[in-house]
């Protein structure tokens, strides 16, 4: 049974969050990146990383992805690349929503700058604006929230709540106006 529940969960999840995953263009020092998410399968993805037009490097993924999106996090001028993946951990045996963000060598290859198991609360989904991380999380009692990120040397830093018992629709929301 609960197999079948591990399957559905994969199932849903896949299904309720396709979409065409954008691919995002940046330059530094003179050469041009554009980083892509490839997927090869319903659980196997890779980040792609074309230099100058060339493909140069790639980082595989072996999970559902369920969102891709970028932003210079590290307030370094360079931008990060923050996966969301579905999985189990080490020290989380449920398969969870969970946050994977990648950073750009100073050679252009693509690294783990972290490989999160959790936020605060069970995540939901995720956005990048304006060097924060914005997530939606679900509460303790079933209902939604909305919380702010910032990087902090090596992991992510609670900043606030934006806006606590909500539900899912207009968590959504909110996360979209943030």
């Amino acid at each position: 049974m609960k197999f079948l529940a591990c399957f559905l969960f994969i199932i849903l999840a896949f299904c309720s969050c396709k979409e065409e995953f954008q691919h995002f263009e940046t330059e530094i020092e003179g050469t041009k990146l554009k980083i892509t998410l490839e997927q090869y399968n319903d659980s196997s993805y890779a980040l792609v990383l074309m230099k100058n037009d060339q493909f140069h490097s790639k980082w595989e993924l072996d999970y559902p992805v369920y969102r891709f999106d970028y932003g210079d996090i590290t307030k370094d001028e360079i931008p990060e690349i923050a996966v969301g993946v579905i999985k189990t951990t080490r020290f989380d045996p449920n398969l969870d929503k969970r946050l994977f963000i990648f950073y750009i060598t100073d050679d252009f290859y693509i690294r783990p700058l972290w490989l999160g198991s959790r936020v605060a609360q069970p995540l939901v989904d995720f956005q990048i604006k304006k060097e924060k991380i914005y997530t939606i999380e679900k509460e303790l009692s079933g209902n939604f929230l909305v919380a702010e990120y910032a990087w902090k040397g090596f992991g992510l830093e609670f900043k606030r709540y934006i806006e606590r018992e909500l539900t899912l629709s207009k968590a959504k929301k909110l996360l979209k106006k943030t």
